[in-house]
């Protein structure tokens, strides 16, 4: 009878036959007699430095039944203008080293009769303009109920400050009734 190794069952000695794994009865000097490095693969490891990270995270809970996992978003309509800001404490700011990127979730409305093309916003973060113009963003779905469609944009952020303030500018070319919506916002900071 022919014996198969196979890493991924929990018997490495086990004989396949197309409907079941049965075990084989085998001599166990034999077992014992194979060394280890044979009957099993090395493991892949990689013990790199760990890396300081942290994270300021802002659920967004203005307006109830779209956002998730919450079930809140920020909404702005159309010619409306959001500020957010993110207060650091002091002993982070004294690595004076840090790189900033702030991620921000959103989506578009659920107004499917209204193209995509037409929605945009103007992004600044301290006074800094990081986006203007289309947002890559997609209608939300399913219509009328929590969306699981939000997307994310990551920006760089400059001059990175004790108080940071984020300013979102609907610039959209639409009704005053349509609308994005803003799930979270998170400021990862990491030594450069």
């Amino acid at each position: 009878m022919d014996y198969y190794f196979c890493p991924f069952v929990s018997e490495p000695y086990a004989a396949y036959t197309p409907y079941v794994w049965q075990s084989q009865n085998i001599d166990e000097s034999y077992l014992n007699s194979v060394p280890a490095t044979e009957r099993q693969p090395q493991p892949v490891l990689s013990d790199r430095p760990a890396q300081i990270s942290v994270v300021l995270f802002k659920e967004l809970t203005g307006y109830p039944n779209y956002g998730n996992p919450s079930g809140n978003a920020d909404i702005l309509y159309t010619g409306n203008r959001g500020t957010w800001t993110f207060n650091l404490q002091p002993f982070l700011l004294l690595q004076s080293n840090l790189s900033a990127q702030l991620v921000i979730q959103g989506v578009l409305d659920d107004h499917t009769n209204v193209p995509v093309a037409n929605y945009s916003a103007r992004i600044t973060i301290n006074g800094t303009v990081v986006h203007t113009g289309r947002l890559p963003f997609v209608h939300g779905s399913p219509t009328g109920q929590r969306f699981n469609n939000w997307r994310s944009l990551t920006f760089n952020v400059p001059n990175l400050r004790s108080n940071n303030r984020v300013v979102i500018e609907n610039t959209s070319n639409t009704g005053p009734n349509d609308w994005i919506a803003f799930d979270w916002m998170e400021l990862r900071l990491q030594p450069r």
